[in-house]
């Protein structure tokens, strides 16, 4: 029979006992919600209560994105979906404006889009490579910053995805890592700038997650090197993620500002 021991080890523990309404009344703008990590946090905080935005890059993941919208739906929840590329500007202050629209106005900003990860030693990684990578890590995040900084309802939560590349870095992720730093460095600069209004801007920084993505780009070797220098012996999994951007998100967490919080398991 299972144990509380083995639900902490699992990482199910957490979503089995946090069913609350904390978010009730709020709006909550997710971007790269479509899959992965971006629909786990879309999903948790529906749970809790908030109605959500799911953002999706492109046609290529509208159905996934709209499996993530069923399955809010289907738990009582209530999502919309919009698609706007986050490295264009442009669909950026689209989005927003489209979420203020359907919610009339927004609460909390999880800025999960990105990836598109370069990886290539710093001597052969071109300039294209480079600009393509800095503007959809970069870039894009500082103007939905400043887009946050001017619409967010006051009391509002800023919340960035980050990687754990960003501390981390290992051999061929300098632009990546690069532009994750950068994007850190916005958020913490920015929460003293909108902490006035009770906003607080904080990064999560998830290590290797169990995503998808991530096992289709990793070999089974190197989840083992991961997982065996991880104290708590495990990879995250991407609840592990979003019950951690949950409480960010809550009034629990209203003194945490400019911080960034590591979902790692320990690595260091």
């Amino acid at each position: 029979m299972a144990t509380e021991d083995d639900a902490f080890m699992s990482g199910n523990f957490a979503s089995r006992t946090m069913q609350t309404a904390a978010l009730t009344g709020r709006c909550a703008l997710v971007t790269g919600a479509s899959r992965g990590i971006g629909a786990e946090i879309a999903r948790r905080l529906a749970q809790s209560g908030a109605t959500v935005v799911v953002n999706y890059p492109d046609e290529t993941e509208s159905a996934h994105a709209k499996q993530t919208i069923a399955s809010i739906e289907e738990s009582g929840g209530r999502a919309f979906a919009f698609t706007a590329d986050v490295s264009d500007p442009q669909q950026i202050h689209a989005l927003f404006q489209q979420s203020i629209a359907v919610c009339g106005g927004i609460d909390i900003l999880v800025l999960n889009a990105g990836g598109d990860a370069v990886i290539r030693p710093v001597l052969e990684t071109t300039e294209a490579e480079f600009d393509r990578v800095m503007t959809l890590n970069a870039r894009g995040q500082f103007v939905a910053l400043q887009l946050a900084a001017r619409h967010l309802r006051n009391g509002g939560r800023i919340i960035f995805i980050s990687s754990s590349t960003a501390s981390q870095p290992y051999p061929g992720t300098a632009s990546y890592a690069g532009a994750k730093i950068a994007s850190e460095a916005y958020v913490r600069t920015l929460a003293r700038q909108v902490a006035k209004r009770g906003i607080t801007a904080n990064v999560v920084s998830p290590g290797m997650t169990a995503t998808e993505k991530m096992l289709s780009q990793t070999t089974e070797a190197r989840r083992a090197t991961v997982i065996a220098a991880t104290p708590l012996g495990r990879i995250a999994t991407t609840a592990d993620i979003a019950d951690v951007v949950h409480f960010v998100a809550t009034d629990a967490a209203r003194l945490l500002n400019g911080q960034v919080v590591h979902v790692n398991g320990g690595l260091l």
